[in-house]
């Protein structure tokens, strides 16, 4: 195991320091090398990763498992123009005027936690930039195996390390970091409150908090959101998968309608006048219906599993999100709002 990483790993219940078995004085394959916390209970170290993980939520554990089977369905996110459209998206939110300057940012930081990494898509970009030199430490924590699959990519950039953990028990000491990331996860755990605070616990005094949670939509699409997560409740993740299609379809289909309708505002639906296309007007305020004609198919569908498939995906508001930061004691410098979510950064006080 990394020193470096070790170091700053703790007991996840207790907030303990560990124990790292002695290699030479171990004959047992499943536990040397692992840790063991200060109440006996061992944790694997399995291919070079702390392993963590104990669910015992239902809906968390169908969350995580639907988000191992996304991740590893690689051909559909690892193609160029997937990662560059996502990358573009990334800078514009996160306000970084290109990929150079945020990998600069990055790079200039001290010790970097990605909550929620996944396959490690949103660290990817700028830690396979030229401008990244490993100067600062980057950890990836995820609750499901998709660890392994942002080993297998991420792994091979300077000054990387990895952990399978739970964001709501996360196996680090209060303050071990001075910069989180956190794309689109805080709100598939049980609470995306908890997750706040649980987050801010591992953050310095004067520390940033990148991160983004989905925005509550207009009444009809949050009803639809819940009928289909509810219809494909039941499914394999391969039947889900499956499902998303048509929806895809219909998508691509009022895409290229290229149609525009003015809009009247509809109050009761929470629809503001204007002029839209119809698959968007549709999109934001009816049903997720994701299209993108730069992306494959199967790419669409990907987006489409990732919106319906997890049972925790909750939508938050601006008032709760301010009111959640200043419990966590975190001060919001920049809150940028899209129809899909709320991008913040906020340092902890």
């Amino acid at each position: 195991m990394n020193p470096s990483l070790f170091n700053l790993l703790v007991d996840p219940r207790e907030r303990l320091p560990l124990r790292l078995l002695d290699e030479s004085s171990e004959g047992d394959e499943v536990i040397r090398g692992s840790l063991v916390g200060a109440d006996s209970t061992v944790y694997k170290v399995h291919a070079g990763i702390p392993r963590f993980v104990n669910v015992d939520d239902d809906k968390q554990a169908q969350t995580r498992d639907a988000f191992a089977f996304k991740w590893q369905k690689r051909e559909t996110y690892e193609t160029p123009e997937f990662e560059a459209v996502y990358a573009a998206w990334l800078c514009e939110k996160y306000g970084f005027a290109s990929l150079d300057e945020q990998s600069a940012y990055f790079d200039g930081r001290k010790r970097i936690l990605d909550i929620g990494t996944g396959s490690g898509g949103a660290s990817l970009p700028w830690l396979r930039h030229p401008r990244w030199t490993g100067a600062a430490m980057w950890v990836g924590v995820d609750i499901s195996a998709a660890i392994d699959v942002a080993k297998d990519r991420l792994g091979g950039s300077a000054n990387t390390h990895f952990v399978q953990a739970d964001a709501l028990q996360l196996p680090f000491a209060d303050g071990a970091f001075d910069t989180l990331l956190s794309e689109g996860v805080l709100h598939h755990t049980p609470s995306t409150r908890a997750a706040i605070l649980s987050a801010a616990r591992v953050l310095e005094v004067g520390g940033e908090f990148h991160f983004y949670v989905y925005r509550r939509k207009a009444p009809i699409r949050e009803y639809t959101d819940d009928y289909v997560r509810e219809a494909i409740r039941g499914l394999s993740d391969e039947e889900a998968w499956h499902e998303m299609r048509s929806l895809t379809q219909l998508g691509r289909a009022l895409a290229e309608l290229e149609v525009q309708v003015d809009v009247p505002d509809v109050p009761l639906l929470e629809i503001k006048a204007g002029r839209y296309d119809v698959q968007r007007l549709i999109y934001w305020n009816f049903a997720k219906l994701f299209w993108n004609t730069a992306l494959s198919f199967e790419a669409n569908v990907h987006v489409n599993f990732d919106w319906y498939r997890p049972q925790y995906a909750h939508r938050q508001t601006e008032d709760e999100i301010r009111t959640w930061c200043a419990e966590a004691g975190l001060r919001i410098e920049r809150l940028h709002e899209q129809e899909s979510g709320y991008t913040v950064k906020a340092v902890k006080e």
